[in-house]
């Protein structure tokens, strides 16, 4: 057998890639999963269900695999987020709900484990802390705190990696991962190798000791005797016996998959926030950063851990919240290059949930200084990405000051999408950046090559590295930029000691925004959404004045539905005359969004436009495949019109995912009720796909592409609990709503509550 699978256990989904020897992706599946947030700050999943998706997952990759048999399969591994902790009865079966990595119930279990003052802190900024609720020792604690019953009858208490393994291996083994346990589990930092005893006995967690996996194995190592019977044919009927390589947590597994293995070399992975994960040959701690994390990769190297919790999410928010939207990221980019290194005197600094490192401290906020009548959005634009940068040479800068020198970086995520904003990094921090092929697909890219490292095709996991990962080019830093933004840099670094007593003042008044772990304590802030209006449930006799009215009392857009009579079910729809009507009522500052169901939506575009739309927004059932959405949306921008794609509520989201992250469209509605008349109730199934869209189009406005809106349409109400909340917690943008808006008594009270 001369193929591999690995698999990527993310937030929302699993996706299993079929790889060949040399590395290349021939096929890969994705099967999602729910998660459940039972009140605010919590967020779980069943175990269940990750089981059920590994196996779809992996039947889906090798029926999509041209010429690959299931028997070709050399061997499986998995990694999974970081850290989702189950808590298992013997037989390997959940007791409740997994408590999701980023469920933050457990804040002050944390605060608990960072008092106890114990040696194995030291991996917590030297000691100084702060300890996070993500980790699997406040997690533990809060479970045996508030649900003893199911503490005192768990056999594991365990991640979900060790989950599926167990259940790969079929119960006959039960171990934990190297990486895992080094990084999250507060392993090998005492001064023992090692679980931390000292620190379970402190909090009264003596008993955790014997609940966790027994045998810890480090990344590539074969566990136990390999699928079981009942494993191998969950997977699509592989071979019993098949390997099962250890895997570990996402994040680390990818930086194998980018090939950053070796001390020098650091893993940059940008999103909406930054990671920054160094691999160094010595040990150490240091004030203001993580680790270092004791064989956190491979036996013998160490992992030094910088981030910055606003990144992409700050360059998102700017286009967002302070230009409505409505201006692409190709004239931002455009008009931030046109800018001189330095804008001019204008520092951007991007604190906007905190400081995670240097500083460590949640009470900092953004902050623009320097501005000047000169000063366009371009400036302002280019201010917020030079931030973002500036904050990351920082970073680097502490881990240079601590021993921790780096040659080389590899970046991925949405950050290597925009070619000013990948040079400037590069620029700034004055070193090569190394991107790689298929680095989209790094973290099971990098369980692939644990896997064939298992199965022997290769001597050691560096070996296995050489053969499977593949350098695709290298941006070199321009030694002229790097001089000239030194000043600039100096400048942003003065910005946070200057601020630092205006933020706290801040905070202790009550005024400041609360810390980033405080927000996920309570549950997501409810952010502020675009209202669409839809006259499908308006007075039909006097069409211009109802949505006069609406406007009026805070509606953003109009929503009209179109219908041809054959994509839908009959039923109520409007036609042109009706939007040219619309257009000279209000005004050319209206913003008419509409949504046409039918069959052919090309031959909607220029008569749509002539009418004097501003969004057209076509059904991914019409157009087929995603590539044909893509070149339809083409077209309608072509047409100076904004460009949606619309989901009925069977149609998976998956095929959109990737048109979203390149910018290819201004908008996707998720429909939560079937296409047709109004009134129906809500289906919660949009919710999933929200979700996953809102975090595709954080990815695209990263890479300084343009982020599409999210827009949820159909059963949308106000209210405490209500429809529009979920939408609103999921990450939608906006939301549509017609009877709830124009049969409410007080409308601008209906339209209040929907924001």
């Amino acid at each position: 057998p001369r193929y591999v699978v690995g698999v990527d256990g993310g937030t929302e989904s699993l996706r299993a890639g079929v790889f060949s020897e040399d590395g290349s992706l021939v096929a890969s599946h994705a099967s999602a999963y729910k998660t459940s947030f039972p009140k605010p700050g919590w967020a779980e999943q069943e175990p269940s269900d990750w089981w059920r998706a590994l196996g779809e997952a992996v039947r889906g990759a090798l029926e999509a695999a041209p010429g690959v048999a299931a028997s070709d399969v050399a061997a499986v591994c998995v990694d999974t987020t970081c850290c989702s902790v189950v808590a298992l009865d013997s037989a390997g079966d959940a007791l409740r709900p997994s408590l999701l990595w980023m469920d933050m119930r457990s804040t002050e279990e944390a605060e608990m484990v960072a008092a106890c003052g114990d040696p194995a802190l030291r991996v917590n900024c030297a000691g100084a802390g702060p300890v996070s609720a993500e980790w699997m020792i406040p997690k533990a604690l809060w479970l045996k705190r508030h649900e003893p019953e199911v503490f005192d009858r768990a056999a594991y208490v365990c991640e979900m990696q060790d989950y599926l393994n167990f259940h790969l291996t079929g119960g006959a083994e039960m171990v934990a991962s190297a990486n895992n346990v080094a990084v999250r589990w507060h392993f090998g930092a005492g001064p023992e190798a090692g679980p931390p005893l000292s620190m379970l006995s402190a909090l009264g967690l003596d008993a955790l000791a014997g609940k966790w996996p027994q045998e810890v194995l480090p990344l590539g190592a074969s566990i136990g005797g390999g699928l079981s019977e009942g494993a191998a044919a969950h997977l699509g009927g592989l071979a019993p016996g098949t390997i099962v390589a250890q895997g570990g947590a996402d994040a680390f597994i990818g930086m194998i998959g980018l090939g950053c293995i070796s001390p020098g070399q650091l893993a940059l992975l940008t999103g909406s926030s930054h990671l920054h994960l160094g691999v160094t040959a010595g040990a150490g701690s240091a004030a203001g950063l993580f680790g270092t994390y004791r064989d956190g990769l491979l036996p013998g190297t160490h992992i030094i851990e910088g981030g910055q919790t606003s990144t992409g999410s700050v360059v998102s928010w700017f286009k967002r919240e302070m230009l409505g939207g409505r201006v692409s990221y190709e004239e931002l980019n455009a008009e931030a290059e046109a800018v001189q290194i330095g804008c001019e005197g204008l520092e951007a600094l991007e604190h906007f949930q905190g400081n995670r490192t240097p500083y460590v401290d949640g009470r900092s906020r953004g902050a623009l200084a320097g501005l000047t009548l000169r000063h366009s959005r371009g400036h302002v634009f280019r201010a917020l990405l030079e931030g973002v940068c500036f904050g990351t040479e920082l970073i680097l800068e502490r881990m240079r000051d601590e021993g921790f020198a780096f040659q080389e970086v590899v970046i991925a995520g949405g950050a290597t999408r925009s070619p000013l904003w990948l040079q400037m990094h590069a620029d700034v921090i004055g070193l090569p950046l190394v991107m790689t092929r298929g680095a989209d697909n790094a973290c099971a890219l990098g369980c692939a090559v644990l896997a064939a490292f298992a199965a022997g095709w290769y001597p050691s996991v560096p070996d296995a590295v050489k053969a499977m990962v593949h350098t695709e080019h290298t941006i070199q830093p321009s030694k002229a930029a790097h001089a000239a933004y030194r000043a600039a840099y100096k400048r942003y670094a003065s910005l946070y000691p200057a601020l630092t007593d205006v933020f706290r003042s801040a905070a202790e008044e009550g005024t400041s925004a609360s810390t980033d772990a405080e927000e996920q304590a309570r549950g997501r802030e409810q952010p502020r959404v675009l209202v669409a209006a839809s006259i499908l449930a308006a007075d039909a006799c006097d069409l211009g004045r109802e949505a006069e009215n609406v406007l009026a009392n805070g509606a953003d857009w109009i929503h009209i539905d179109v219908t041809d009579g054959e994509f839908a079910a009959p039923c109520l729809t409007f036609g042109l005359p009706t939007i040219a009507a619309l257009r000279k009522r209000l005004g050319s500052n209206a913003f008419l969004d509409v949504h046409v169901a039918a069959a052919d939506p090309r031959r909607w575009i220029e008569p749509l436009a002539n009418a004097g739309a501003s969004q057209l927004t076509f059904h991914l059932e019409a157009a087929g495949a995603g590539e044909d959405a893509r070149a339809i949306a083409a077209d309608v921008r072509t047409a100076r019109l904004r460009a949606g794609v619309a989901l009925a509520p069977a149609t998976p989201v998956d095929p959109l995912l990737p048109l979203v992250r390149d910018g290819a469209l201004d908008c996707v509605d998720v429909l939560a009720v079937e296409p047709g008349a109004g009134g129906q109730a809500f289906n919660a199934v949009a919710l999933e796909k929200i979700r996953a869209l809102r975090t595709a189009a954080d990815e695209a406005a990263a890479a300084g592409r343009t982020r599409a809106l999210v827009q949820v349409d159909g059963g949308v109400k106000p209210g405490n609990g209500g429809s529009a909340e979920l939408a609103r917690e999921a990450g939608a943008d906006v939301v549509v709503a017609g009877t709830a808006l124009f049969g409410a008594r007080d409308r601008a009270k209906a339209i209040s509550g929907l924001k």
